[in-house]
């Protein structure tokens, strides 16, 4: 039987909290005593808007991990004088650290679940992590697009890697996030409705989509951002880009997580490359796209005539010829139609495609910038 959540820590606070706030600000901090003060500190200077804000820190760990470092972080936040609304979780102490098999997505949830308390359905629960600071229009330019979106449900906003590493990281984040945004730019060319970025600091949405999408996946040690945006989608909700609002991720090496940033960069480093999908991958995908979707009232035989060859056999592989009359008999309409398709290739089996492509037709391509590695 799988092993339940651990309940959440008290909410502990240097300030008498009010019952309603604007938003709340998610962040969830493992071993991060040395970075959580500048993004704290970035908050700060975001303007007026912070007053409104409720920011909560959960400071976690698994029972297995030395405690140092998080307990100089829960030192200082008990002795950190600041204007931000600012409240945090201890699941470090007094047994309250982690099983084994619980990490950044359990900690992601509980700070967004605890402050959900604290705000109305409509109110947005923005991701963020200690090591990533903001710019200082990141609030106002969230609240007004929103104020200018009023359906506004989900989505992330910009980023760009900072530099704090060695050359060879830098060079290596630029190489990761050029393969991140191109990513996006292709997957949008190919009108997937999968074209956003999954960076655990960049995503916002409102209380009543996190509610409805289920959340952070609390077993997910890794991922956790991209399974959240991909059930958001599921439920019919479009992921948006609030393009002024800038946060500025880390370039560190990390080995906490099997994938995601941190892994890249080091893996850039130690191999001086990085291989990024080719442009058939793309528009193979959104020929297929494009057949399903001028298709909607042809048979899956039919569809499957009209979409380049590599495709039709990783359809048939996934039995779609079975799948698609199911799709189009608990459909009402076409568009109904289309949405049941595009939870059926979600975003990870997009994925799972384009690496199919990538393995069986179009092999992936070295990113063209090199790095050199500096010899001491």
């Amino acid at each position: 039987m799988a092993q339940s959540p651990p309940e959440t820590s008290p909410l502990q606070s240097r300030s008498v909290l009010k019952d309603k706030f604007r938003a709340v600000i998610a962040i969830p901090c493992c071993n991060e005593f040395e970075t959580l003060p500048e993004t704290l500190t970035s908050l700060e200077a975001t303007g007026p808007l912070r007053d409104d804000v409720l920011v909560v820190v959960n400071v976690n760990q698994r029972a297995s991990m030395d405690d140092g470092n998080n307990l100089a972080t829960l030192r200082w936040l008990e002795q950190f004088e600041t204007p931000l609304p600012l409240a945090w979780l201890d699941h470090v102490t007094d047994g309250n650290a982690y099983p084994e098999k619980f990490g950044v997505g359990l900690a992601r949830h509980q700070a967004c679940t605890v402050g959900m308390s604290f705000v109305d359905d409509a109110a947005p629960i923005i991701s963020l992590d200690a090591d990533s600071p903001v710019d200082s229009n990141y609030l106002s330019a969230i609240f007004e697009y929103i104020g200018r979106h009023p359906d506004f449900q989900a989505g992330h906003v910009n980023f760009k890697h900072r530099h704090c590493g060695t050359d060879d990281e830098r060079r290596a984040i630029e190489i990761y996030e050029k393969h991140l945004k191109r990513h996006r730019q292709k997957l949008a060319e190919a009108n997937s409705p999968h074209a956003w970025y999954a960076i655990g600091s960049t995503i916002v949405c409102t209380k009543g989509a996190y509610v409805k999408s289920g959340g952070y996946h609390c077993r997910r040690m890794a991922g956790e951002d991209f399974y959240l945006l991909q059930q958001l989608s599921k439920v019919g909700y479009a992921i948006e880009m609030i393009e002024d609002a800038l946060v500025f991720p880390s370039d560190r090496i990390s080995d906490r997580v099997p994938f995601g940033t941190g892994k890249a960069v080091g893996d850039i480093v130690e191999s001086r490359r990085w291989l990024t999908y080719h442009d058939h991958c793309y528009r193979d995908l959104g020929l297929l796209l494009e057949a399903v979707e001028k298709g909607v009232s042809n048979s899956a035989a039919d569809i499957l005539k009209n979409v380049p060859e590599s495709c039709a056999r990783w359809l048939v592989d996934r039995k779609f010829e079975s799948v698609w009359p199911k799709l189009r008999a608990n459909s009402r309409d076409d568009k109904m139609l289309l949405q049941r398709f595009h939870e059926w290739l979600d975003a990870f089996q997009t994925l799972k495609l384009i690496h199919f492509l990538s393995d069986e037709a179009y092999p992936r391509l070295p990113m063209p910038m090199e790095i050199q590695t500096h010899k001491p």
